[in-house]
């Protein structure tokens, strides 16, 4: 046997033979007994009325006291001895170190009721204490219940479900809900935080209809039995499906669905479809850098256009939502942007560190590029939207967001020769700030708003007014009944106008944190904004 095994029976062996030479009585030790300060807990059986704990005695120099805490709370999740002993009450003490067991005829009317033993002893005259190694807890079923689901409706709505009481006793359920980035505590259980109380004992569900906007929805329940207040095992919480992750950097509505938008993802490489109603989300990751989008027409079908990195397009089905052409511009430059016109593609590529690329023509027919004959300067804001037929604007910005920049071309191929003509009187416009109306004969540009109609046949564009003297505009859309709105992030605020009215807003809504972006529908404005932490999306109704 080596020293370390010997030291190992030595002080056990003395510390007992102390102790029986010391004793005043002759209690046999028992079998379970330890040498050490620290005890064990072996059970604790019983039933709602009556408890009984046991553990292990301790033969040790300076016994104290054995001292029982006893905790009572809605769950034991985050239950540990420590939290038994300082957050709970003292309610038994002895100071017979044989003692192994303690009956608790005063049970808590509450789901669980955990027990820790303290051993009070001394090191030189100074009190010492050592918290049992464990901690043992009793689940009354009759009270403790959970929340057992909780799940986004195909409404939109978020839906509860918890377990159903089955006491005499019952009187009422109350439901709780408050929407942050995280919790603190019990703040949940607040009555502002109250969306519903049922007094039916069966009815466990609930469908909560309002619209979010923080990052999480937390949810929790009460249960009130004999006048005795029950909270539910866990506070549960669900990620708002109103909530984005990522920063949204353009938005379309889709022409196939009246309630969908569609949220692009620029840094992420990530296409969203949201429905405004329902609340799905369906993602798309083309796995690269995504530019200016759009929409075009190719043979009677519209799709959704993504220019990306390495020379790609990808063209997304609107119905599916799934990528169902990609086409390669014969590059591997970065595509910036890219608009479908009748059996052709214009698009603009760049370099991906340099502003050299150019403006070009795709022929789909016969997978060429028709007119690539050295490299041009290209901003990295450079943008195309279809007008009618064969005319686009084309867009880009220097900086000078108050001047006129040419935008309106008209687009010519005959076989493999190509060929643009432009209006030298442009109108004033500004790639970051662009909106074409639905008819295509007007669009309203720069941050300060300055509408400029269109003449295609004549072939020019004459600006009338602007909306903004000071204010700083974020993203513009006209709806079909030539209303302007503004989405204005230093005022939190959507400005409605009249087309033409440059004065005053007829309408202004409020949002949620800084409006970035926004789409209009018949009866209300779908609003992304910028929130603390994170990004929302806003239903406003109109």
């Amino acid at each position: 046997m080596n020293l370390h095994s010997l030291k190992k029976y030595v002080l056990p062996f003395f510390t007992l033979l102390l102790f029986i030479n010391c004793s005043n009585d002759e209690k046999p030790i028992p079998e379970n007994a330890l040498f050490e300060p620290q005890t064990e807990l072996i059970s604790l059986t019983g039933n709602n009325s009556q408890l009984k704990l046991t553990w292990k005695p301790v033969v040790i120099e300076k016994f104290k006291k054995f001292q029982v805490y006893r905790f009572d709370s809605n769950t034991d999740e985050y239950t540990n001895p420590e939290v038994v002993r300082y957050s709970g009450k003292l309610v038994f003490e002895t100071e017979d170190s044989f003692r192994d067991n303690f009956t608790d005829n005063e049970v808590p009317f509450n789901s669980f009721i955990s027990y820790v033993v303290v051993t009070e002893y001394y090191i030189e005259n100074t009190s010492q204490t050592a918290l049992s190694i464990n901690y043992l807890s009793y689940e009354n079923k009759d009270l403790s219940f959970s929340i057992t689901s909780l799940e986004k409706g195909e409404d939109g709505s978020l839906k509860l479900k918890w377990d159903e009481d089955s006491n005499a006793g019952f009187e009422k359920y109350t439901i709780y809900a408050l929407n942050k980035s995280y919790l603190n505590n019990d703040e949940i259980f607040l009555p502002e935080n109250i969306i519903k109380v049922s007094t039916n004992a069966k009815e466990t569900t609930v469908s909560d209809a309002k619209r979010y906007l923080n990052e999480n929805v937390f949810y929790a329940v009460t249960k009130v039995v004999n006048g005795k207040t029950i909270k539910c095992k866990k506070i549960v919480s669900i990620e708002n499906p109103r909530s984005l992750k990522f920063r949204p950097g353009q938005t379309l509505k889709n022409p196939y669905n009246e309630n969908e938008i569609i949220i692009i993802s620029k840094e992420d490489g990530q296409v969203l479809f949201y429905n405004t109603h329902s609340l799905n989300k369906d993602k798309i990751d083309v796995k690269g850098q995504i530019f200016f989008c759009s929409i075009g027409n190719y043979n009677g079908v519209e799709d959704l256009y993504v220019p990306s990195i390495d020379g790609n397009v990808f063209v997304i089905d609107l119905v599916s939502h799934k990528i169902k052409e990609t086409i390669n511009l014969k590059t591997d430059y970065n595509i910036l942007t890219a608009i479908p016109i009748n059996n052709y593609i214009l698009f603009v590529e760049k370099h991906e560190f340099a502003d050299i690329g150019g403006m070009f023509v795709y022929n789909r027919t016969n997978d060429r590029v028709l007119n690539r004959n050295g490299s041009f300067g290209v901003g990295a804001n450079a943008k195309l939207v279809n007008g009618k037929e064969n005319y686009f604007f084309r867009l880009g910005n220097d900086g000078r967001e108050y001047g006129s920049e040419t935008a309106l071309t008209q687009l010519h191929v005959n076989g493999d020769e190509v060929k643009t003509d432009f209006t030298f009187e442009g109108g004033i416009s500004d790639s970051r700030l662009f909106a074409l109306s639905p008819d295509k004969s007007y669009f309203v540009s720069t941050n300060m708003g300055y509408l400029t109609n269109v003449n295609y046949d004549n072939f020019t564009e004459v600006t009338t007014g602007k909306y903004s003297e000071t204010l700083n505009l974020e993203d513009v859309k006209i709806s079909a009944d030539n209303k302007i709105y503004f989405a204005v992030p230093t005022i939190s605020r959507i400005k409605a106008f009249e087309k033409n009215n440059f004065t005053t807003p007829i309408k202004q809504y409020e949002t949620y944190g800084f409006p970035l972006l926004l789409e209009v529908f018949d009866n209300e404005i779908i609003s992304i904004n910028q929130l603390e932490r994170g990004y929302c999306i806003e239903n406003i109704a109109k």
